[in-house]
């Protein structure tokens, strides 16, 4: 299981400058086994009263608003699957950043893939609000 960890600038989300552009390298931290499996965080999460989740396309989106994130996990027909993205807003030095990280159960390729796609989306949210 790969444990992958991106950080991705989103300042503009909250009306904050950014003082520092995209990191666009995929950072592995190697592999790793700590932690609850992909289906054990989903069952854990999904137990938990206090987390919200719903089904969007056959991703399963679990929100913890204490945690101020969302994990995505992937379908069953998703090649990266099992897998999961977790994107959480992180404040720090007077800006705010969404920190992406995620555990992909693939090969390297196919997850580089996956995270690819998120840190897309995370940009196209910083680029929507930062337009208005």
């Amino acid at each position: 299981m790969k444990k992958i960890s991106v950080l991705v600038f989103a300042a503009s989300l909250f009306g904050c400058g950014v003082t520092s552009p995209v990191k666009e390298e995929l950072g592995y931290e190697g592999q790793n086994s700590d932690g609850l499996a992909v289906s054990e965080l989903l069952e854990t999460l999904k137990s938990n009263p206090d987390v919200q989740v719903r089904v969007d396309r056959g991703w399963q989106i679990a929100e913890v608003k204490s945690e101020r994130a969302l994990y995505s996990f992937t379908p069953e027909t998703h090649p990266a699957h099992p897998s999961y993205v977790k994107r959480q807003i992180i404040q720090k030095e007077g800006s705010i950043f969404i920190e992406t990280s995620a555990r992909c159960g693939a090969e390297k390729n196919v997850c580089d893939q996956l995270v690819r796609r998120f840190v897309e989306l995370n940009n196209k949210v910083k680029n929507s609000i930062g337009d208005k």
